[in-house]
């Protein structure tokens, strides 16, 4: 698997260059707005060339902000117009995939008619790439279990242009033992009998501060959580997984960045490994 980061923006592409190659990151993961405003932005030439400088170090895949919820965007306009919004830009600068949060709502067969409407709305106006996350099961939020997944997947029924981002933390919290080898082979056979032997794209590979069942999205640092190294050691070195990607989204705290890629790295067998930049 190719192993990197989210990492941040918010003061130019060069910079998320600079500390991708510090880190060794072989794929990255952005926002391409401020996740917590509902503001507009705009690409400004120099933007656009400092991203290709970054996009041509290495591989980089969008995730939706924080406030859209699409599992309402049949009724939310500002939630379907914030995901249009940043399906655009990530056209305007050549990102090929966005990862996104189904949203919550009470009624699941509502909610996943939301999120098959505003994906749909995305995939015919964007040549985007979809990567449907699942959740840690937290209130009302849809995609908490292969069969919601395999739902919203169906229902909005483009199988070359939406897959899964699997998220060990929220795997984990919403009451899969992903410790488990069998569990992991479980999950994977059952989206790739229902959707398609390439339905899984893309990880997030976080260890959890809280228990396993907990329905709390809590990321925590890799090895140092409730999930263990295990999980970790066996996606790295799955064969199967090795032209994925996988970003990790540990909390940002003093060098903890470079621990993690550190034990992350460390997990890798010797037929796996590659040196570090």
């Amino acid at each position: 698997m190719r192993i990197g980061f989210h990492l941040p923006i918010a003061k130019g592409f060069d910079q998320t260059l600079r500390r991708a190659c510090a880190l060794g990151c072989e794929v990255v993961q952005i926002f391409v707005k401020s996740p917590r405003s509902w503001g507009k932005k705009a690409w400004t030439d120099k933007d656009r060339e400092a991203f290709g400088r970054l996009s041509a170090a290495v591989p980089v895949v969008a995730h939706l902000s924080y406030l859209p919820n699409l599992a309402r965007s049949d009724e939310d306009g500002m939630s379907l117009s914030g995901f249009l919004h940043e399906a655009e830009l990530c056209k305007e600068v050549g990102i090929e995939n966005m990862v996104v949060h189904c949203g919550s709502r009470e009624d699941i067969a509502r909610g996943i008619d939301g999120v098959a409407r505003g994906v749909g709305a995305a995939l015919s106006r964007f040549p985007l790439g979809v990567l449907l996350e699942n959740s840690a099961g937290q209130g009302k939020a849809i995609g908490k279990n292969v069969d919601e997944l395999v739902r919203i997947y169906r229902t909005i029924g483009d199988s070359e242009r939406v897959g899964f981002c699997l998220d060990t933390a929220h795997l984990f919290e919403a009451g899969y033992d992903v410790r488990r080898r069998p569990v992991w082979r479980s999950i994977a056979a059952e989206l790739e009998e229902r959707c398609g032997p390439a339905c899984i794209r893309f990880f997030h590979l976080n260890d959890s501060k809280t228990p396993l069942a907990s329905a709390i999205d809590r990321h925590w640092h890799i090895g140092k959580g409730a999930i263990g190294l295990g999980c970790f050691r066996f996606l790295v070195n799955e064969k199967k997984l090795a032209h994925l990607g996988g970003v990790m989204e540990t909390p940002k705290m003093g060098n903890m960045d470079e621990q993690n890629m550190k034990v992350m790295r460390s997990l890798l067998s010797p037929l796996m490994s590659r040196p570090s930049s």
